[in-house]
This record gives structure tokens, C-alpha cells and sequence, in this order.
């Protein structure tokens, strides 16, 4: 799954995960950037995968059977003088049915990837929201 704009500029603000009745729900917040370009939902790929790796190569570990990377080009969580946009967990457990962690593979030369971690293959319902710019997946669960 794919969207957002290729040109746009974005720093990542907040990372979320809840339960809601029937599913799982991971929200990846934006805010405005200093890098050069507009301000828009960034471009983002969102797809299962066997494993994922950070930009040294290494593969990182992610608990679950089943695991998705959500990849955001122009986006960081630093801004472009350095200071952190995004200032929370890097590698979260959630006390949720189907997502059970939620870490941060990359942020290099503003490309994102967020692994999500599994406790079986079910495929998200992804959306976008703007006001402020979110990227919402909603993993489906028994309700």
C-alpha cells in the first residue's frame, strides 16, 4: 500500500498504538519541516515482510509471527538542525491483541521505516488524515 506525496517535507511527532473494538490501531503523526519543499502527507509504503534491516545492513529483531514495515521518504524524527521532533518510545510493547511491538529501523537521511510486529498475519486498513498529516493502520481483531 502506498501514498502521500513524494516532494513533501515532514518530521514525525508522535508514534501511537490502541486497541479499539475489531481492531488494532497504529497512528504516525506529522508536523511541519524545515527541509526544503511543501508541507504534506509524505510518501509512505506500507508491506508485510519477512524481516527488516537498518541502513548498516543488520537485521533487526521484532517480536511476533508476522511483521509489517511502513517506509516514509522526506520524513525524521530529527529536524534538519538536529533537534528530535519525535521524542518518545523508539521500541514499544503494547498490551494489545494483534500489535505486539512497535520499533523504529530507520531514520537516516530523512527516510523513516517503522517495524510492526505481530502476533499473526492480518493485513491493515490503512488512511490518512490531515489536520495534523496522520497515517492510521488499523489491524483488524476479533471484536
Amino acid at each position: 500500500m502506498t501514498g502521500g506525496g513524494s516532494g513533501n517535507q515532514v518530521q514525525l511527532v508522535s508514534v501511537r498504538v490502541a486497541h479499539q473494538a475489531g481492531f488494532d490501531r497504529l497512528v504516525f503523526e506529522f508536523g511541519p519541516s524545515t527541509a526544503p519543499g511543501p508541507f504534506g502527507m509524505p510518501a509512505y509504503t506500507v508491506e508485510a515482510a519477512s524481516s527488516l534491516a537498518g541502513p548498516s545492513g543488520q537485521p533487526i529483531t521484532i517480536a511476533g509471527s508476522a511483521i509489517f514495515g511502513t517506509r516514509f521518504q522526506n520524513a525524521s524524527t530529527m529536524t534538519p538542525n538536529g533537534t528530535p521532533s519525535y521524542t518518545g518510545s523508539t521500541d514499544m510493547k503494547p498490551a494489545t491483541p494483534l500489535i505486539k511491538q512497535v520499533r523504529l529501523v530507520e531514520d537516516f537521511e530523512r527516510v523513516l521505516v517503522w517495524g510492526t510486529g505481530l502476533d499473526h498475519l492480518a493485513c491493515p486498513k490503512v488512511s490518512e488524515l490531515a489536520g495534523p498529516y496522520r497515517v492510521i493502520l488499523d489491524f483488524p481483531t476479533p471484536p
